[in-house]
């Protein structure tokens, strides 16, 4: 007994003189022998004064990766599993996390009074050599074999009385980690490296640098990659972010296998049972029955204090029940009304008695006179740059040709055209004809008048235009091919150059006609299957209650239309907004399509009012909110004025097509001033919150458009009571499916 302590005192006496050479020749290679740090690559030496003896410390380099991380704590259909986790090693603790995109880790280990053990390798069965010629598969086959090591408490007072791990008992050590990968380059760095981190932590420096970090106010939380973006980097005004997949890759930093590390074999052991890289042991000692299974604080998952997590499980359980209760409306109406296309969308005898004379011909008047207006506009615009008109006289042929091109239009659907269909699209395309030639006007006069605002040095910041566009300026963009291609372009606010691409995709050019006429079919289906005959059955008991209107009727026609005219409107919005926009871009090869942004999180309606239609929101800036600031308005005056000016807007396309002056549409649009100031006061009281998108959505698709729908459709049903024509009209509108109680002789 003596003579065996006689040789560790031996031992620890030779291992000092091995330390005390390993610093002098540190000194002879010219490196700074001073007290403090020596950095060589990734490692860092410290050297400390204790006794009077030299004693180097390494503090090891950081690395990470992603490694095979054996599930203990849970069981797969063959008994514990392996799972691929991202390692991060860095200053003596070890924290794994699932991907490299997470924030904060799911485990943090300190390797105080831990080694690192060789559990060997084991066959990867699904391994399948791609060329077999190649030679014999062998252990340093990237993939062919699983390369299994592992992290384990040593017992107590191990590290004063015995510093060689391999000599730990087998039934005294506690397992905390183990990891497996199918590169023998990367165990062996991973197990270097893992082993002087282990050195380093049983050091009295670690002890003094962990209090000096405790007194600085806590520990240091490793972090993965690059944190995830917070809610102020997405757009103002809109929810925080909510992941339902993991953002772009994030290129990792990538350590050689081959790195030269220092050799240290103190904290490391090797696993000597003939299977040790199983992952089902029968040894005690590899999974103890004590070991622990709780081994941090951690919130639940659906707390507040949770780390961020992915919803997309429940967001796919949303979207069942969100099928499965529409289908079953759907299915109720088809069981009431009939299916739809038995009867051929309603249109199968009308198209039948329809002949080649039946055209709109106030239609096709209408839109023919809308190239007039344009080529008007190009002329008086052409004729002032060259001075040929006065400056005041051409300014007052522009506003009469610019309200014309509205008002023309206008009386045409109103004394002209029956049909509220027609009348939509000419009024629709009439009110975008006015909006893009007052920008057209009003730009060029700032160019005429300002001549430097028109220049290369001005434009320079526009990017992805065309070389022959760089010089562009006024006078020369007064062409016919440039006003021509503004008004088709998917925008409201001219300038003298655009942002374009340099060539057509035809393949996206037709998927997106593919995906317009879809969108349109759906459209049409929802409304000739739902809305329709629940606005015909609607009107049915409103006849048989002799005309008298009742909450009642109108809270259940509420309810039944809310879903329907929903979709109809999410259909609107991404057949024209986005699928209609984009193809108009890719035809005429326009660059810039945001043509909307992200409206869906608006936390409060002045949000959703930005960011719902982004080439309108241009116009009502740059030509509506500034110069009512200009002319002396207040803030506040100038967001009344564009409300106002919305509310008619919006009144009117609805009003002149179905020839009836009605202010449902104007006072919802004017009933979104109180609404905005609620919605903002809820976002900044809780920043955040949900209140406010709630409200958004409530006040448009369940309350608001449903009500405007029913509202225009009494009002247009007792206009059609009283005259004859607009109560055939009113069939055509809402007929797309007979009643079900009606004659077969009566469709």
């Amino acid at each position: 007994m003596k003579s065996l302590e006689n040789l560790l005192e031996e031992k620890k006496r030779l291992e000092r003189e091995l330390q005390r050479v390993t610093s002098e020749l540190i000194e002879l290679s010219g490196h700074d022998g001073s007290l403090g740090a020596h950095r060589s690559g990734d490692e860092e030496v410290t050297s400390t004064k204790e006794q009077g003896e030299f004693s180097p410390i390494t503090i090891p380099g950081s690395k990470s990766g992603y490694l095979f991380k054996w599930q203990d704590r849970s069981i797969g259909w063959g008994g514990t599993k392996w799972d691929l986790r991202f390692v991060r090693l860095e200053r003596g603790k070890l924290s794994y996390f699932k991907t490299h995109y997470d924030v904060a880790p799911r485990y943090v280990l300190t390797l105080k009074n831990c080694a690192i053990r060789d559990d060997g390798f084991k066959a990867n069965k699904r391994f399948r050599a791609k060329d077999k010629n190649s030679g014999a598969v062998n252990i340093r086959t990237p993939g062919a074999y699983y390369h299994v090591f592992s992290i384990y408490q040593r017992p107590k007072g191990a590290v004063e009385e015995n510093p060689i791990a391999d000599l730990d008992d087998e039934n005294a050590i506690v397992p905390l980690l183990r990891f497996s990968t199918e590169s023998l380059a990367q165990k062996l760095q991973w197990m270097e490296l893992l082993v002087q981190s282990c050195a380093y932590c049983d050091s009295d420096f670690f002890k003094e640098e962990d209090q000096k970090v405790e007194q600085r106010g806590g520990r240091d939380v490793p972090v993965a990659g690059h944190p995830l973006p917070s809610s102020e980097h997405g757009t103002k005004g809109t929810l925080p972010l909510l992941y339902f997949a993991p953002p772009p890759p994030v290129k990792l930093r990538r350590h050689p296998s081959n790195a030269k590390l220092k050799k240290n074999s103190s904290h490391l052991k090797l696993n000597r049972e003939k299977d040790s890289a199983k992952s089902n042991s029968m040894r005690t000692s590899d999974y103890p029955p004590s070991k622990p299974m709780h081994r941090s604080a951690e919130p639940s998952y659906l707390s507040d204090e949770a780390p961020m997590q992915n919803y997309r499980g429940l967001l796919n359980l949303a979207l069942i029940i969100l099928v499965i209760s529409n289908f079953r409306i759907l299915l109720a109406t088809m069981q009431e009304y009939g299916f739809v296309l038995t009867h051929g969308f309603g249109v199968r005898g009308s198209v039948e008695n329809a002949s080649w004379t039946d055209v709109d011909y106030p239609l096709v008047i209408g839109l023919g006179l809308l190239n007039v207006f344009v080529i008007v506009a190009y002329l008086i615009e052409s004729m002032l740059s060259r001075k040929i008109l006065s400056n005041g006289f051409g300014v007052t042929l522009h506003v009469i040709n610019t309200n014309a091109a509205l008002l023309v239009p206008m009386w045409l659907v109103w004394f002209e055209m029956q049909s509220p269909l027609n009348g939509s699209v000419l009024m629709m395309c009439a009110t975008i004809l006015w909006m893009k030639l007052i920008s057209y006007v009003h730009a060029n006069n700032d160019y005429r008048h300002f001549p430097e605002r028109s220049n290369q040095t001005s434009t320079s910041f526009i990017q992805n235009i065309d070389e022959s566009s760089k010089e562009l300026c006024y006078p020369d963009n007064l062409t016919m091919s440039n006003i021509y291609y503004f008004w088709f372009a998917p925008t409201l606010t001219y300038q003298i150059v655009f942002p374009r691409l340099p060539h057509r995709n035809m393949t996206r050019i037709f998927t997106l006609i593919i995906r317009l006429f879809l969108s349109f079919v759906l459209m049409v289906f929802l409304i000739a299957q739902i809305i329709g005959p629940n606005l015909k059955q609607m009107m049915q008991e409103l006849q048989e209650g002799e005309k008298v209107f009742s909450i009642h009727i109108f809270a259940e026609y509420l309810l039944k239309l809310g879903m329907a005219s929903t979709y109809i409107w999410l259909l609107v919005f991404y057949g024209y907004f986005h699928v209609f926009f984009n193809l108009l871009a890719e035809i005429l090869k326009f660059g810039d399509r945001v043509f909307y942004r992200d409206w869906w999180n608006s936390s409060n309606l002045s949000s959703y009012w930005r960011l719902w239609n982004i080439p309108v929101h241009y116009w009502l800036v740059r030509h509506l909110y500034f110069p009512c600031i200009r002319i002396g308005l207040s803030k506040s005056g100038a967001m009344f004025t564009v409300f106002f000016f919305s509310a008619i807007i919006h009144e009117m396309l609805i009003s002149i097509p179905f020839h009836m002056i009605r202010s449902y549409s104007f006072l919802g649009m004017m009933s979104q001033i109180p609404l905005v100031m609620i919605t903002t006061y809820f976002d900044k009281i809780r920043p955040g919150s949900s209140i406010g998108n709630f409200i958004f959505w409530l006040s448009f698709c369940i309350l608001g458009q449903p009500m405007a729908i029913i509202l225009y459709t009494i009002d247009y049903w007792k206009l059609g009571s009283d005259n004859a024509s607009v109560g055939t009209q009113y069939n055509e509108c809402t007929g797309f499916l007979p009643m079900a109680n009606c004659k077969d002789n009566e469709l």
